[in-house]
């Protein structure tokens, strides 16, 4: 089971490293094509780190079953930021950082979803696709105009 997490706060990838290197127990830290993995030595607990062109940290996902409040701790203790999980009622304040990614994202999921709504509604892909948009695109807004970074 996985649990995944955004930061409310804009992290650069380099941070982990500036962060890391004043720990009494440091993490292991391992890029790879898809982002970073994090690990606590100590605990063992792991995190998928997945990163942005610009090198900013745009999520994490828990490698493991824990599900506990240290897992809070923990990311924050890695990070430098606080974070929400994909149950949170704030997951979606933090799921855009700009107007264009909001509707890019908006517009990936509806058309996803379009043809399954026009099937079973009865109705045309164009007013399908639109129902969808407008159902991504409001539950997602961008409420951070300048997220700050954290330091």
């Amino acid at each position: 089971m996985y649990t995944d997490f955004l930061p409310t706060r804009k992290i650069p990838v380099s941070q982990l490293y500036a962060w890391n290197s004043r720990r009494a127990f440091p993490l292991e830290i391992s890029l790879t094509h898809q982002g970073c993995i994090i690990r606590d030595e100590a605990s063992g607990m792991a995190f998928l780190v997945s990163t942005d062109d610009e090198g900013f940290i745009r999520g994490a996902t828990l490698m493991g079953d824990t599900r506990d409040h240290l897992v809070y701790s923990q990311l924050a203790e890695m990070t430098g930021c606080e974070w929400v999980n994909e149950y949170s009622e704030q997951w979606p304040l933090y799921r855009c950082w700009t107007e264009e990614e909001r509707e890019t994202h908006a517009r990936k999921v509806a058309a996803d979803l379009a043809e399954d709504r026009a099937e079973t509604e009865g109705i045309s892909l164009d007013e399908a696709f639109e129902i969808e948009y407008r159902a991504i695109y409001e539950m997602h807004p961008v409420t951070i105009a300048h997220i700050p970074i954290a330091a």
